[in-house]
């Protein structure tokens, strides 16, 4: 009997140790990092309480808060777009994940914006759809589900470049977003927020 649990433990480790390297993935490189105290509070969310919409990482710094997230795919089952909509005393904020790495170049009213990328010495140049365009439907479909007015940030990666970009929201890195956040005016109550994060969920 002691044998066949010690193994049905082991088997439960292993199991976990996968997932926990596959799961690494997701988190490394993307906004969950500016969320998340670090990976094992992430992991531990998504994979034992399979809830991400609080943080002690975000307790600690902006008090009562929560997260909805939302991705966008295209026919092919890849996703396009993803969203992160954190609710807290200081406004609420939707956040469009950049995810990728490079020199951003464009305006506010261009169509596409030029993503300048260099690997291996290998200089290439991407044309994407300007995101903030996306952005500003994406908030006005929250401010429908919330009920609350929302404010708009493009989050990008560490080490992405957008000094030659222009836009009507603000850009961030991700580790510049929570302490933008701090320094916002107080705005809504405790009741107020769990109201409208109610509210999107029985919508979902």
């Amino acid at each position: 009997m002691d044998i066949f649990f010690i193994g049905f433990v082991f088997i439960i480790i292993v199991l976990s140790i996968l997932q926990a390297i596959r799961l690494y993935r997701t988190y490394k490189n993307t906004l969950y990092t500016a969320f998340f105290s670090n990976y094992f509070e992430y992991f531990y969310r998504y994979q034992f309480k399979q809830n991400l919409s609080n943080s002690h990482w975000l307790k600690q710094e902006l008090g009562t808060h929560h997260i909805l997230y939302n991705s966008f795919v295209d026919k092919n089952g890849h996703v396009t777009q993803t969203y992160v909509t954190l609710l807290c005393n200081r406004g609420v904020f939707v956040i469009r994940d950049m995810l990728s790495t490079g020199n951003f170049i464009g305006k506010e009213n261009d169509k596409y914006w030029i993503l300048h990328r260099t690997t291996n010495n290998e200089s290439k140049k991407f044309k994407i759809p300007n995101p903030q365009l996306d952005l500003h439907k994406h908030i006005q479909y929250q401010e429908k589900q919330l009920h609350l007015q929302c404010d708009g940030i493009l989050a990008f990666p560490q080490s992405s470049v957008f000094s030659k970009t222009s836009s009507n929201y603000i850009l961030l890195h991700y580790n510049e977003i929570i302490s933008y956040i701090i320094k916002q005016p107080q705005k809504y109550s405790d009741d107020q927020l769990l109201s409208a994060f109610n509210h999107a969920l029985k919508k979902s």
